[in-house]
């Protein structure tokens, strides 16, 4: 989880700003942490939720003088959107990170963390996360079932609801092999074009309800 200024959240979701950057003078998180394929989800500082994205590449540099974090700024500053007022307040940073976001989209939803005044950055247990995602096999999508095999904590105990992408309710539990119990699902697969290695998306909207929505497995990343 990593809290930004809204300026930067906009900018991140407007696609001007293509790689989120932190320098510091120690070796704090997300150095050395965050990995390649990990899911983002950007809070707005002293505001909520505004937007998720996957890392892409990620770029770990240390031992860094004030000449070094200029060259960084010199390849990086036109993907990260920082202001003179940024730079110069990173000039005696030892230590930075740089990560390519892919896969943006406006989120209002995020996961429960420890708050902190000092902390912009938060690594949290996967099941920590507001967002399941689960790639379709082409079984799954031949036979019409979607497996939460493993994760089924997401959902807990007992009736929840889905919420679907045309706005239709559905009410259900999990099967006992872990598959989401209804049977409607080989239809909307067609009706929403996707294809094997394509990902179903729950999200948890409150209230034991979760919206369902698609994401492509071949969704580029943006520049």
């Amino acid at each position: 989880m990593a809290i930004l200024q809204r300026p930067y959240v906009r900018a991140v979701l407007a696609g001007r700003k293509t790689v989120e950057s932190r320098l510091t003078k120690s070796a704090v998180e997300p150095y050395g942490v965050v990995r390649t394929g990990e899911r983002l989800f950007i809070k707005a500082s002293g505001g909520p939720f505004m937007a998720t994205a996957v890392a892409g590449r990620v770029m770990f540099f240390e031992a860094l003088t004030p000449s070094a974090v200029v060259r960084l700024r010199e390849r990086f500053d036109a993907r990260v959107c920082g202001d003179d007022v940024y730079w110069q307040a990173k000039r005696a940073s030892r230590y930075a990170t740089f990560v390519e976001l892919r896969e943006v989209a406006a989120c209002d939803v995020g996961p429960s963390y420890g708050r902190s005044a000092y902390k912009a950055w938060h690594v949290l247990a996967d099941e920590a996360s507001p967002w399941l995602e689960v790639a379709l096999t082409a079984g799954a999508l031949r036979n019409g079932y979607v497996s939460v095999a493993g994760r089924s904590r997401f959902f807990g105990e007992g009736t929840f609801e889905l919420m679907l992408p045309r706005g239709d309710v559905v009410q259900t539990t999990l099967y006992r092999d872990q598959r989401v119990r209804w049977r409607g699902w080989r239809a909307l697969f067609a009706d929403a074009g996707v294809v094997a290695g394509d990902r179903v998306r729950f999200v948890m909207l409150g209230g034991r309800r979760y919206g369902v929505a698609f994401a492509c497995a071949n969704a580029k990343g943006l520049p």
